[in-house]
């Protein structure tokens, strides 16, 4: 009879322990959220470390970038005519309704007998075509 006493106790204390251990998971491991080992997580991560503007570098010149330099030529269209610099002479022509060039009207620029307004917008022009851009019609710009 005094083993019975102690059975039953220990049956009793287990019983709610498995109880209370169902309920509140004691007894079982939590859960460990799974680590991302993304690109763009490490990224985050480091990017306070990493220095700024440290992995560009400048464009190399290339036999096909030159030949699409010296084989181009930079044309500005402005109130509705197309300016451009051929042989060190600067040259203009209208420009058709379909937005072509009219080949027929191609003139040089008398810069001499221009006003001052005429010779401010001239330079303007000719500051804009000689601009050299890396990624000239390349991209959308944005």
């Amino acid at each position: 009879m005094r083993y019975l006493i102690g059975f039953f106790s220990a049956f009793l204390i287990m019983y709610l322990f498995f109880k209370i251990d169902n309920y509140k998971n004691i007894t079982q491991e939590p859960k460990i959220k799974p680590l991302r080992y993304s690109q763009s997580h490490i990224h985050y991560l480091v990017s306070d470390f990493i220095p700024k503007n440290s992995f560009r570098t400048k464009n190399k010149k290339t036999q096909s970038m030159m030949h699409e330099k010296n084989n181009t030529i930079k044309v500005i269209i402005m109130d509705n005519n197309a300016y451009w610099v051929r042989n060190n002479a600067f040259y203009m022509a209208d420009m058709c309704v379909d937005g072509t060039v009219d080949k027929d009207t191609t003139r040089t620029v008398d810069i001499h007998t221009m006003s001052r307004v005429q010779l401010d917008k001239m330079l303007f022009i000719i500051d804009q075509l000689k601009k050299e851009e890396d990624d000239d019609s390349r991209s959308s710009g944005h």
